[in-house]
């Protein structure tokens, strides 16, 4: 194999020491494929230090390359004890510094996403406290309407007659508390007594149970006359019992025991095929299949005469008479009529939040407060006369609630219904916050503390991340292993890089660092 090699690149003649002969002599010889990337006609020498230099480029871009990694392990090295660093605790200055504190170090344990111990190492910038309320008034609606139900007539007089009045113009009993069930009142003096349309006063009506026949279709035989013999099952045969060998006493009874479960078994069957279903009979009882049979001494072809005679039965319900006693009035052919005033309660609740805060109005609605004020409306409210502890604009926003909450309602479910606000509650909610300006590592941020004392809530848009240092670190090190090199030119012939940098380049793919604090955290409190 190494002849061949120095024949094809050397030009020596072959294993004889002649130069090839016939049809080739005059023309180059076609290079042939030897999978490797060295040209035709070099000399050995050429060809050894062609790689000799591929072999010190190697090696020199190896250890170019190792000392390019040590150096950046070297950075992260300080860039992870400089990232270790804690900062010094900040200590209060005043009773409320210290609560504002203790409350940041208890939203920053609470929530993961915050830097860790918030409140012991921020720089507080300066802090402010407001308020807003949260006004609520509960309406209930009652609907009212008129609803006639009758009643059989039991021969009670019903009195003299009242006048029909308005569902409102009617006293009824109160309901206490917001939330009340359905109820229905009935209305003295406004009984009539009126005739049964079912009956047409007469007190009977056609019967029900033959339609006004008089008779039914005999259920034993279905109209037909004849019924199945019981005996033989209409078969029109049985087993001929001749007595042949004579069998012990309780061989006869085993037997017995088992015919007799085996026809009730059948009978069950039978029945259900009467009723149309193909159910095949799991119970062999057909004489035939265990010896000889005889013709049914009780039957003719399986069959016997029904007792109904002409298939059909007197109706049981009415006897034969074809009317029976009305249902409606139960036979006194007269209903009594009266009046009812079927009430309905719904609840209607508003909210309103009065005041300025950077806080959403949906977490401020769950916040508890302190309640300030809370009555029952049972009169009417002036707008420029606020209770105590209550500021004017908050009370006259409370009043035009219920102004408006306290106007007809615009309709109800039927016609005949009308609703009106029977019962108005209102509630004053105090929402103290607190307004926190701080600084954390070079950064200006922002916080809100919100709700009641020991029912404290939080929100930021944003905040200081927890993991912010190791996010810082990989920043780092990303930037010194994108950092461009100086010795070696560019391949796509732009400009040469500025010096400054490792010799030996390495790509990386771009790197990015989303922060926590960015549009993928839109809603950031605890």
């Amino acid at each position: 194999m190494g002849d061949e090699w120095e024949r094809r690149y050397t030009g020596q003649p072959g294993a004889s020491g002649q130069p090839n002969q016939g049809n080739s002599a005059n023309k180059p010889e076609e290079p042939q494929d030897t999978g490797t990337d060295m040209p035709s006609g070099l000399s050995q020498e050429e060809i050894e230090k062609r790689i000799e230099d591929v072999r010190r480029i190697v090696s020199q871009g190896a250890n170019e390359a190792q000392q390019r990694i040590k150096r950046v392990v070297d950075k992260a090295g300080d860039y992870w004890r400089q990232a270790q660093v804690a900062p010094t605790p900040r200590q209060p200055n005043n009773i409320e510094e210290q609560r504002i504190r203790q409350l940041a170090n208890m939203w920053s344990n609470e929530n993961w996403r915050v830097a860790k111990d918030l409140g012991s190492y921020m720089d507080i910038t300066s802090w402010q406290t407001d308020e807003v309320w949260e006004v609520t008034v509960q309406t209930r609606w009652e609907t009212r309407g008129m609803d006639t139900v009758t009643d059989p007539y039991t021969g009670k007089p019903v009195g003299k007659p009242q006048p029909l009045l308005p569902v409102w113009d009617y006293e009824l009993p109160a309901i206490t508390g917001l939330k009340a069930p359905t109820s229905r009142t009935r209305l003295q003096g406004l009984d009539e007594i009126i005739s049964c349309t079912s009956c047409n006063g007469t007190g009977r009506a056609l019967c029900m149970t033959c339609n006004g026949r008089g008779w039914i279709v005999c259920p034993e035989c279905k109209g037909r006359t004849k019924k199945r013999c019981a005996t033989c099952r209409g078969r029109g045969y049985i087993a001929d019992w001749t007595e042949g060998e004579k069998k012990p006493f309780f061989q006869r009874q085993a037997e017995n025991v088992a015919t007799s479960f085996s026809e009730r078994v059948a009978d069950v069957f039978d029945g259900i095929r009467q009723q149309g279903v193909p159910i095949p009979n799991p119970v062999d009882t057909d004489p035939a299949n265990k010896g000889k049979t005889v013709p049914c001494p009780d039957c003719i072809n399986g069959e016997i005469d029904c007792t109904c005679g002409n298939g059909k039965r007197v109706c049981t319900t009415c006897e034969g008479a074809k009317t029976a006693l009305c249902a409606q009035c139960s036979g006194t052919g007269k209903m009594v009529r009266h009046r009812e005033i079927v009430r309905r309660f719904d609840l209607r609740t508003q909210t309103r939040i009065v005041g300025e805060s950077a806080v959403p109005v949906q977490q401020l609605l769950r916040a508890s407060g302190e309640l300030i004020y809370n009555t029952e409306v049972t009169e009417t409210l002036h707008a420029d006369a606020p209770p105590d502890a209550v500021p004017l604009d908050v009370w006259q926003t409370a009043v035009a609630l219920i102004e408006s909450e306290g106007q007809e309602r615009p309709g109800a479910s039927a016609p005949h219904e009308q609703s009106r606000a029977t019962l108005q509650v209102v509630e004053l909610v105090r929402i103290p916050y607190t307004k926190v300006q701080y600084r954390f590592i070079d950064q200006d941020y922002l916080f809100y503390i919100y709700d009641g004392e020991g029912r404290e809530k939080f929100y930021a848009e944003h905040f200081p991340a927890r993991w912010d240092r190791i996010e810082r670190l990989v920043k780092a090190i990303s930037a010194d292993l994108m950092a461009p090199t100086s010795d070696m030119p560019p391949s796509n012939g732009a400009t040469k890089p500025p010096s400054g940098g490792y010799r030996v380049p390495i790509e990386v793919p771009p790197y990015n660092i989303i922060e926590e604090d960015d549009e993928n955290f839109p809603g950031k409190h605890s």
